[in-house]
């Protein structure tokens, strides 16, 4: 009777450790982003137009948008930079937005953004809620 009290308790700490290491690694990218980019410079650059484009191999086909830039330097300097970030919508012509810039490679800027692989995020999020569940629920029931 253990080995199945055993299993009933086992599968879903299973679930719930591998929904823990897909959120894990789901949100190391953004984490080693933002840590490379640390000692970088925000500014605020001006929108000079948008790259335009569509989602990845396995999409429904939307339109994505990445704004074109222009920003200066902290010795006056100009440049022009293209977002690494796609977007539903279309940044206006004109307006400003913040932008970061490399302050040894100033042709090196991209937008702050935190970005988060949102499929592999809600899967590993669902896998360890229902882990977390199964596991409280039948260690309640056999204990």
């Amino acid at each position: 009777m253990e080995s199945i009290e055993a299993l009933f308790v086992g599968v879903p700490a299973l679930f719930l450790v591998v929904g823990l290491l897909i959120t894990a690694f789901s949100l190391a990218g953004s984490f080693r982003r933002r840590y490379a980019q640390r000692g970088w410079v925000p500014v605020q650059a001006t929108v000079t137009g948008n790259l335009h484009g569509k989602d990845g191999p396995a999409s429904n086909g939307q339109h994505r948008f990445a704004p074109s830039y222009e920003f200066q330097d902290s010795h006056g300097r100009r440049w022009l930079g293209q977002s690494d970030i796609y977007g539903a919508d279309q940044e206006i012509i004109g307006t400003h937005i913040p932008v970061l810039y490399n302050p040894a490679n100033p042709a090196e800027s991209t937008r702050p953004v935190f970005v988060v692989s949102r499929g592999s995020l809600s899967v590993g999020l669902i896998l360890a809620a229902f882990g977390a569940g199964g596991t409280a629920m039948f260690t309640a029931v056999f204990l």
